[in-house]
């Protein structure tokens, strides 16, 4: 008797093509909304992080004589001392509010010297152990002294933007004397008083950091409202700041 042919259980070359096709198709459906989903989500981290931030900063201006916010050299890092007056040091969950969850898409533009102002000067904004003990972290903070020197001279901020002064529960001390020489007296007169009448639900207390020429680390592509940073008020509320940090800057 005839043996009869073994009945194949495979795919044939078409089905294969086929299935590859379907998968392929539901992968470009769904990678851009899953990024978008992993997006809000460290967006939402971000100003979790802040608001923890500030808590930690007004238990600090509570306990102090006269309601001062910690007072910094500069603007952005190092800030040991930071750290150390509001327990960072000890609490780790604080000291990880310290790093915001996009702060690996924002290094590359710290370390380079070429990108930003001044040329030539670097910076890190990693969670590293070296950065923890330094005082090296991901946000700026805006109760200081002076802007951050720059290694090849010059500042990092805008010394006619974004000035020196010193954040009490109530508002903004702001000291005439710290301004320095500037060609630009009578703009950053006005910048001066302009700040102090700032109310506290505009006044920035903590943010994203940025440089300028970089990325801003919560920036979606493409619209009104491409870019943008994390800023948390005096008042206590967090929200994003969509203009250009020196327009909004309060």
């Amino acid at each position: 008797m005839r043996r009869q042919d073994r009945v194949s259980s495979g795919f044939t070359l078409i089905e294969l093509l086929v299935v590859i096709a379907v998968i392929t198709i539901l992968m470009a459906i769904l990678v851009p909304a899953l990024r978008k989903v992993r997006f809000h989500a460290n967006e939402t981290a971000c100003l979790s992080n802040l608001r923890q931030i500030n808590l930690a900063l007004v238990a600090y201006a509570n306990d102090d004589r006269r309601t001062r916010y910690p007072l910094e050299p500069t603007e952005h890092n190092p800030h040991p001392g930071l750290l150390e007056k509001i327990g960072a040091y000890r609490d780790g969950a604080l000291m990880e509010a310290f790093y915001c969850p996009q702060a690996r898409y924002l290094e590359p533009n710290a370390n380079d010297p070429n990108g930003g102002t001044p040329a030539g000067s670097i910076d890190s904004v990693i969670d590293t152990p070296d950065n923890r003990e330094q005082g090296n972290v991901t946000y700026i903070y805006w109760s200081f002294r002076t802007n951050k020197p720059g290694e090849a001279g010059g500042t990092w901020r805008d010394t006619s933007q974004f000035l020196p002064r010193q954040l009490t529960l109530a508002g903004i001390e702001a000291h005439k004397e710290w301004l320095g020489k500037t060609n630009n007296t009578e703009y950053q007169t006005n910048r001066y008083r302009a700040c102090t009448l700032t109310q506290p639900a505009e006044i920035w207390v903590i943010c994203d950091f940025f440089r300028k020429g970089g990325m801003f680390p919560h920036g979606r592509q493409g619209g009104a409202n491409a870019g943008g940073i994390n800023v948390c008020f005096l008042d206590g509320h967090a929200g994003r700041v969509y203009k250009q940090p020196k327009e909004s800057y309060r």
